[in-house]
């Protein structure tokens, strides 16, 4: 029986198995391509972090002991080589198990501290044992050191301490010490990654420091073999410091991990804090970072695809009811022959379980072939929904179980508001947790909307059909007599444009917001930070290629406020002209602030300067005190710090209290079409200040990168856009099905007014005039919804990791792309409706009364 049903019924079988198939493919798919994206945004976190930063350092070590003493500090753990590498097992047991896999390399270092030598001024030694440095060198000359208190040093160190393997340096210290210099190396792999740490670098290079005068210290490096480490600790009564460096690999970080690996960061570091011991770390930063970042993108990325799912599941159960529909007549048979309830509702499971279950099957197997990434167990779970509602659907159709629509939809309507309220107070579920009610929350308005929207349509119909009821219009009077009622084609064709205008709303709000935070940052197309204030510098930049317009902006620094002619606090003054930075600015999202009229010199504060409203000044070291009027707060301006103090005034005033503004450091906005940094680099070089130049430049077109690019980032926009795609593709095939569910109603309809005198071209109308007011009003309240989504949801969407911190308040929609989305879902829809009418006009009087033609 259910073979023969399945064969005379074959058509809406294959389009029910297609939709199983396709949909399950993506429910598998969808998971997987995220995780494996998530994944590869965290080892892109982790190869982009700062060079040493995701490095785990323990430190330790002996303590200076009296040089009589030296000798018994041989018996600690710490004053061998063997010893140091117990402590480093220890410690890495300590670590908890995740972050303990997570290690991929280790090293240690152990040494005394840099001791002056005798023989150079500003030139200092230190000497010490490293478990790893050995097997990334190269001698170039002498020989390796030996048993005593012998050393090798880089090649570069050497050089800048003006020695030679084989010279003997003498130390300044009590006691003083006589260490031979046995051999000379370089880098075996320069390029090596091991080079880029910062605590291997001393073995390639002397460090260098600066001293309050300008000048510089050598601090060499020199390396010991253990017997030598050995003596260091006994014979010598120097303390010793001792690092164990654990390094994390980049591909043992995963999207998943990340969250543990903070919390054990933090575990370890509590666990090993002691007296002598402590462990330092910026890998919870680096992680903490792209946690907030993985939440967002989580969070907009779940959103978007339960609509997409929610979309799928009505389709399908759209499908489900037309098989009914087609099966129909077989089950009324079957019940007229005494079948019972039961054995109808095992017939119609049967017969959908025959394509359903396959079909399931073949698409989690696709996805597992084509689709990069592991399994996930939401995929199985939306899987088992979408097999259920395929399966379940016919059989408590057969049962026929009864229900109560109106409880249903009021329902309904109370689960989205409360779970509205909910989402607005707690948030929507952070990563690696899922509360699948509050996740819902989006599905459950679209869904409570378009019930609500078809409660009151009838309503809104009725006046319609009266006033077409006194026309002589019969086209429009049958159509819309014959408007669908039905909740779900609605419900779908809504929660696909709401998506829709979700996707758009959210993406044009993060552009917007991403643009106006990366204006804030740098002021302009570019920033130009000089340490003095030159005016060759200023004007240097203004003659750069592609440079149209420039404000400098002059900042005194620890400048000193007084009130009332007492002095409370320092802070930075910037001077600068606003109306001309103003006017620079006018065509971006920035909007500088504006001088108060008012007598005086006017000056705006930042919230952390602290002013009061009368009786401020302001004294710099280079000039005259400066009466200022408290003209109000500016809460940010582009280069400052929103922590530090610092005030705003007129530039020709601070120029004039400064004796003529040549004083202090300058600030230089920029703006221009394709400014190259590297021209404004060498515009704003001052090769006079020698090593004490720190010019920086900094661009928008770098500063915006930092925020839009990079894996996370391209999810956000590329998967709003697969996401509206695909939901369009859905909600098209919900009016198709709409369609084909009324499609022999309104073909007996056609072919009668045919006879009565119904034109073909009138005929043509009539599928439009029955569908329209359905369409009409999911696109309206589809529309409407997905452009308030964002904002109803308040905080819950937390874009501020995306936007440098800033959050975004104010969603604007991107009107051109949400309509031409829209709009194609409505091309679709209007293409559908033409291919039915064309259909229907073909259907005799004759077809249609035959009986069982449908």
């Amino acid at each position: 029986m259910i073979r023969r049903t399945a064969r005379a019924h074959w058509p809406a079988l294959l389009v029910l198995g297609l939709l199983v198939l396709v949909t399950t493919f993506l429910a598998d798919a969808g998971p997987r391509a995220l995780v494996s994206e998530y994944d590869r945004a965290a080892r892109e976190t982790m190869a982009g972090a700062p060079s040493g930063a995701a490095d785990l350092v323990v430190s330790s070590g002996l303590p200076s002991t009296a040089a009589d003493e030296a000798q018994a500090r041989g018996t600690r753990l710490l004053a061998s080589t063997d010893g140091l590498a117990t402590a480093a097992r220890q410690w890495r047991a300590t670590f908890p198990k995740p972050l303990r896999d997570s290690i991929v390399t280790s090293d240690y270092f152990a040494g005394s501290s840099f001791m002056p030598l005798a023989h150079g001024v500003n030139q200092t030694l230190g000497l010490g044992y490293s478990s790893s440095a050995n097997a990334h060198i190269r001698y170039v000359s002498g020989r390796p050191p030996g048993p005593a208190l012998e050393t090798a040093l880089p090649e570069r160190a050497a050089r800048r301490l003006g020695v030679a393997a084989g010279d003997v340096l003498r130390t300044a210290t009590q006691p003083a010490l006589n260490v031979r210099i046995t051999g000379l190396f370089v880098p075996a792999d320069p390029g090596d990654r091991y080079w880029a740490s910062t605590s291997h670098a001393k073995f390639a290079d002397a460090e260098l420091r600066k001293t309050p005068d300008g000048n510089d210290v050598i601090l060499a490096t020199g390396i010991l073999d253990p017997a030598g480490y050995r003596a260091l600790c006994t014979r010598t009564p120097f303390g010793v410091n001792v690092t164990w460096t654990y390094t994390p690999g980049t591909d043992r970080v995963t999207a998943g991990s990340a969250k543990t690996l903070v919390d054990a960061v933090h575990r370890s570091a509590e666990r090993i804090a002691g007296e002598n011991t402590s462990m330092s770390t910026r890998l919870d930063w680096v992680l903490d970072d792209f946690v907030q970042r993985l939440r967002t993108t989580q969070a907009l990325m779940f959103l978007s695809v339960s609509g997409l799912f929610a979309a799928a599941l009505g389709v399908l159960t759209l499908a489900v009811g037309l098989l009914l529909r087609r099966m129909n007549p077989d089950l009324h048979l079957q019940a007229a022959r005494g079948a019972s309830r039961l054995r109808l509702a095992g017939l119609t499971a049967g017969v959908t379980a025959l394509v359903t279950l396959p079909a399931a099957a073949v698409g989690l197997a696709l996805s597992a072939l084509f689709v990069d990434g592991p399994a996930q167990p939401v995929s199985y779970a939306a899987v088992a929904i979408l097999v259920l509602t395929a399966i379940g659907g016919p059989t408590a159709a057969g049962l026929r179980l009864p229900g109560r629509r109106l409880v249903a939809e009021a329902l309904l309507v109370v689960l989205a508001v409360a779970g509205t309220y909910l989402v607005r107070r707690r948030g929507l579920p952070a990563s690696g947790s899922i509360d699948p009610f509050l996740s819902a929350v989006p599905v459950l308005l679209a869904v409570a909307a378009g019930l609500v929207l078809l409660r009151v349509l009838p309503y809104v119909l009725r006046p319609v059909q009266r006033m077409l009821a006194r026309g002589r219009s019969a086209v429009l009077f049958i159509g819309v007599a014959r408007v669908s009622t039905a909740a779900l084609p609605l419900v779908v064709v809504l929660l696909a444009v709401a998506v829709i205008g979700f996707g758009s709303t959210v993406e044009a709000s993060l552009s917007r917001a991403q643009r106006l935070a990366t204006y804030a940052s740098v002021g302009g197309d570019a920033r130009v930070d000089a340490v003095t204030m030159s005016r060759d510098v200023i004007d240097r930049v203004r003659r750069t290629p592609g440079v149209r317009a420039v404000v400098p902006a002059q900042t005194v620094h620890a400048a000193r406020m007084s009130v009332d002619g007492q002095l409370v606090s320092e802070l930075t003054v910037i001077g600068i002209d606003l109306p001309a930075y103003r006017r620079m600015m006018a065509d971006t999202p920035l909007r500088p602030p504006a001088w108060p009229r008012g007598p005086g010199i006017p000056a705006l504060f930042s919230p952390t300067a602290h002013a009061p409203k009368s009786g401020v000044s302001v004294s710099t070291d280079y000039g005259q005190s400066m009466p200022l009027r408290n003209a109000g707060t500016v809460t940010s301006f582009p280069g400052q710090s929103a922590d530090d103090p610092f005030v705003l005034v007129p530039a020709d005033a601070l120029s004039r209290a400064t004796g003529g503004g040549n004083t202090g450091s300058v600030s230089i906005f920029v703006r221009g079409d394709h400014i190259d940094a590297a021209a404004l680099t060498r515009a704003a070089a001052q090769p006079s200040l020698g090593a004490a130049e720190k010019n920086a430049v900094t661009t928008y077109r770098a500063e915006h990168a930092a925020l839009t690019q990079g894996t996370l980032g391209r999810i956000v926009g590329q998967g709003f856009g697969l996401t509206a795609a695909l939901v369009t593709c859905y909600g098209t095939l919900a009016i198709l099905v709409m369609l084909f569910a009324g499609a022999r109603g309104r073909g007996r309809a056609v072919s009668y007014l045919r006879t009565l005198g119904l034109s073909r071209r009138q005929a043509h109308w009539l599928a439009v005039v029955e569908i329209a007011p359905v369409l009409l009003v999911a696109f309206a309240g589809g529309w409407a919804l997905g452009l308030v989504l964002p904002g109803l949801l308040g905080s819950a969407i937390d874009l501020s990791p995306y936007t440098g911190g800033s959050p975004v308040r104010h969603f604007v929609p991107d009107l051109a792309v949400s309509a031409s989305l829209a709009g194609g879902l409505l091309v679709f829809a209007a293409l559908a409706v033409f291919i039915d009418a064309l259909v229907a006009t073909r259907r005799g009087l004759g077809g249609v009364l035959r009986i069982g033609e449908v």
